[in-house]
């Protein structure tokens, strides 16, 4: 929710990007060594959508690369 607010308040592009680290820093459990952590950076969104429009585009686009990542 953060975001959309940053997003609302300033009216500026936001550059998504995924970073596939959860597969390497998990929550729980030991940490995965020797393994690359990949940075995405993704298609800016324009700041011309509504928050709640906004925050679903953010996340399907972030969630959709890190499922090609993993």
């Amino acid at each position: 929710k953060g975001a959309s607010k940053i997003y609302e308040f300033l009216k500026i592009k936001c550059q998504p990007v995924a970073i596939n680290s959860g597969t390497v820093w998990p929550k729980t459990g030991p940490i995965i060594a020797n393994k690359t952590l990949t940075v995405s950076i993704l298609q800016p969104i324009e700041p011309s959508l509504e928050s709640k429009d906004f925050l679903k585009l953010l996340q399907e686009s972030i969630y959709k690369e890190l499922d090609i990542l993993n």
